[in-house]
């Protein structure tokens, strides 16, 4: 199964935060396949949901993320599968896929909207 992973450092992170993006093939182990620059680090508006675009587009077939807003769940809803392991080490989230332990999301973490405050987008948890 290709896996995308949302990375920050050497962690699982949120698909709008994550500084990469990593394609993994998890089966009896895990493979790289691919890693680059996750493009919600350019996006101002629904940058989570430009992340989940560019990894589907890779292939993935599920996502390992330290949380996801409502916009994201939307979008990889009868796409991908979605695992929310939390903000742990992402060779210790894929151990636990791997081992069948991560149960599937079927809800957001959190609603991700984005205010507008002024002439700036603005996440809620950041005002």
């Amino acid at each position: 199964m290709k896996v995308a992973v949302a990375v920050k450092g050497s962690r699982v992170s949120g698909p709008g935060e994550g500084d990469t993006v990593r394609i993994y093939e998890v089966l009896d182990g895990y493979t790289l396949l691919e890693e680059y620059e996750n493009p919600a680090t350019r996006a101002s508006v629904a940058r989570g949901v430009h992340m989940l675009r560019s990894a589907l587009e890779s292939g993935a077939e599920a996502f390992v993320l330290a949380e996801i807003g409502e916009p994201g769940m939307r979008f990889v809803k009868g796409k991908a599968k979605v695992y929310l392991p939390g903000e742990i080490e992402v060779r210790d989230a894929l151990e636990l896929l791997q081992k069948g332990k991560l149960t599937e999301a079927r809800v957001a973490t959190h609603p991700g909207h984005a205010h507008m405050l002024g002439t700036e987008w603005h996440h809620p948890r950041n005002q």
